[in-house]
């Protein structure tokens, strides 16, 4: 009997988000998924990132290709300081 994972919450999704490359750990937590399938999620992903280009194997794939394939709008990063003179 397989394990359930626990979903996060937007906010953990958030922090997680944040970040320019996620691994299959990432992947995990973000798709509540085991590490099979984030494995196949990790490839699908890596196969549309690279194309026809050889693969660069350092186990990471653009964050945003992520959110996309499990349908998570990006967060916009807002400047607290907008207004600050230098």
């Amino acid at each position: 009997m397989s394990k359930k994972r626990k979903s996060l919450t937007k906010e953990e999704i958030d922090v997680i988000a944040q970040y320019q490359w996620a691994n299959i750990t990432d992947i995990m937590n973000i798709g509540a998924i085991g590490r099979n399938k984030a494995r196949d999620v990790f490839n699908i992903i890596s196969d549309m990132f690279y194309g026809e280009k050889d693969k660069v194997h350092n186990g990471l794939v653009p964050m945003d290709m992520v959110l996309e394939y499990f349908c998570i709008p990006k967060i916009n990063v807002v400047s607290i300081n907008n207004d600050v003179n230098i």
